[in-house]
């Protein structure tokens, strides 16, 4: 080979693709620094803007490139259709067409290290390009999301990886403002005023409303109130919670508040503006609060189901078509089983959004740190349960090993046996000792309390809170800068206020929450996802809210926004 400028490299590397929110894996046919084919089981059109990133073995930290989809060719066998995807790649900058230019080189001389004389090369000679050569490319990662990013990993003169990036300048703009915004609002005293006064009795009065529409007609209760097309269920998550929709809860002693709560019936805590349906109409929903905390519902489900179901009664009255179930709304009632036949409206649980988007955060915090998912290990913590088992059958697709830690002995061996086909190999577990052995954690449990500490995490490792309440420990993103904590489900709805404190920024909504949007945005009737969440559901959820204008959230813990130093740094970790 002369120039790997111009020639082509017929190589089989594994390539991870995210098309329309189909995750799958791939491989390779051949590439160069113009353009590049692989094979999937997965395809998208023609003329389709896709971004490439190419992951290595050491020193570089972030290579994303951007293309288009020239050809598309089927190919059907025994196993299934097969797409051959060709993609022309953009013109590359000159740091870019650098790093290529040597990985292809070393990626040459690997191929002709094969062609030993008795045609059968050794192990050592196939894994030398990728674990000492610096700049081997280990795989590939392909997406059509039109949405990246906006973390830009600066060049570091005096260190390696290096991290290289082709974000213009307006876009960095608009990022650095983003991470200027708090990630919750700072908590302010709660002062006694006369004013306090005045909106304590106010909320008192909408509170009597909210009773006495329990017991009208649909169309009658609904001159009381905003008519509504969807609606979110929610509970507070502890006692300190309350305050967020009655300030003056905060003078009250917390046994009284306890009692209240118990006690009180479902209530609106806000509408949900700015949402519009894929036909151009405005709708509006409600966030209602199911008032036990999680707590009182674990001490008392048979209640807890109940003040659900009245809470979903109440969204009927209100007239919405689909009720989202939030947090433990959804755990309680068997992942919205028990509701079935006792309403009318469509329900969802919201945990196919959910467990995308902690795997979506996964596919961009590998992007960002060069982590190869084909070479990864990835952990689930409550992988028997509804998200975590739909988080670990699409990362089986993508990853090489899957530990499934759960304590539900019965569940988590039937979950091992779905994914026994899948190319990931596959291990169970019923404790936390194997954790410090994944690349990837992910924490989606229904327990209600910290589970994950600074001691049971690798040096490198991305880790994933997607559980509500969380099961990461605050402490670790404050004693563990070598590992990156996300807490999971944070979407982006541009225009979409909740009015409500959620402890998120503006025009960001929970997963469970977006999906409730999503669902009625494109008009869907019926329940949508009861029971364990289906991957299907997850990628279709994920795909209508790209065309929503839906995505990820800047990644954020209990410090703040995690920044571009701290993923290069966790890149370093890694890599070192």
């Amino acid at each position: 080979m002369t120039s790997t400028a111009t020639s082509r490299l017929a190589v089989s590397l594994p390539v991870v693709v995210d098309f329309h929110g189909t995750l799958t894996r791939g491989v390779t046919q051949d590439l160069d620094l113009h353009s590049l084919s692989f094979w999937s089981d997965c395809h998208t059109p023609v003329g389709t803007s896709i971004s490439v990133l190419f992951y290595f073995s050491r020193n570089v930290a972030y290579l994303p490139l951007t293309g288009q989809v020239t050809a598309v060719t089927q190919d059907l066998d025994e196993a299934g259709p097969k797409f051959r995807i060709d993609i022309s790649l953009a013109c590359l900058g000159s740091t870019e067409m650098h790093v290529l230019e040597s990985a292809f080189q070393e990626l040459e001389i690997y191929l002709r290290n094969l062609g030993t004389p008795d045609g059968a090369p050794s192990a050592a000679t196939r894994a030398k390009p990728i674990t000492s050569n610096p700049r081997s490319i280990l795989s590939l990662f392909i997406t059509d999301n039109p949405f990246r990013l906006a973390y830009r990993l600066q060049a570091d003169t005096n260190s390696q990886p290096v991290g290289l990036t082709s974000l213009s300048q307006s876009s960095m703009e608009r990022n650095a403002a983003c991470l200027q915004t708090p990630s919750s609002p700072q908590t302010i005293p709660i002062r006694f005023s006369s004013n306090l006064l005045w909106q304590s009795a106010a909320l008192l009065a909408q509170n009597f409303r909210d009773l006495i529409i329990r017991f009208l007609p649909g169309p009658l209760a609904r001159l009381f109130v905003t008519p509504i097309t969807f609606a979110f269920i929610s509970h507070p998550r502890t006692l300190s919670d309350v305050q967020r929709k009655y300030p003056f809860a905060f003078f009250l002693p917390s046994r009284l508040v306890q009692w209240w709560v118990r006690r009180q019936w479902p209530l609106v805590a806000s509408y949900i503006t700015g949402l519009t349906s894929t036909n151009g109409k405005p709708v509006t929903g409600a966030m209602l609060i199911s008032p036990l905390t999680t707590e009182q519902m674990l001490r008392n489900p048979r209640l807890a189901r109940q003040r659900v179901l009245e809470t979903v009664q109440l969204a009927e009255k209100m007239g919405a078509t689909i009720a989202g179930l939030g947090a433990f709304t959804s755990i309680v009632t068997r992942d919205g089983r028990d509701l079935e036949g006792k309403v009318h409206l469509g329900l969802t649980t919201g945990n196919p959004h959910s467990a995308a988007i902690a795997v979506q955060n996964v596919l961009h915090a590998a992007a960002l740190t060069n982590l190869s998912l084909p070479h990864a290990t990835a952990a689930i913590v409550g992988g028997a349960g509804s998200v975590g088992s739909a988080c670990a059958k699409m990362l089986a697709r993508l990853v090489a090993r899957v530990l499934i830690i759960d304590i539900k002995q019965d569940m988590l061996q039937q979950v091992i046996a779905q994914l026994e086909n899948q190319p990931a190999v596959v291990e169970g577990a019923m404790n936390l000792d194997r954790v410090p052995e994944a690349d990837i954690v992910i924490a989606a449990t229904n327990n209600p309390h910290i589970l994950l500490t600074a001691k049971h995490l690798k040096p490198g490792a991305i880790v994933i809170d997607a559980a509500q309440p969380k099961n990461v420990s605050e402490e670790v993103p404050r004693r563990r800068a070598d590992v990156v904590v996300i807490e999971s489900a944070v979407v982006q709805t541009p225009g979409v206020d909740v009015h409500f404190d959620l402890d998120l920024a503006p025009g960001e909504a929970l997963g469970c929450l977006s999906e409730t949007m999503i669902l009625t945005a494109i008009g869907w009737q019926g329940h949508y996802s009861l029971g364990k969440a289906d991957p299907s559901h997850a990628a279709q959820i994920i795909a209508a809210g790209r065309a929503l204008g839906f995505h990820l959230a800047p990644f954020r813990n209990s410090t703040g926004y995690v920044t571009d130093e701290h993923l290069l740094r966790v890149a370093q970790t890694r890599m070192a």
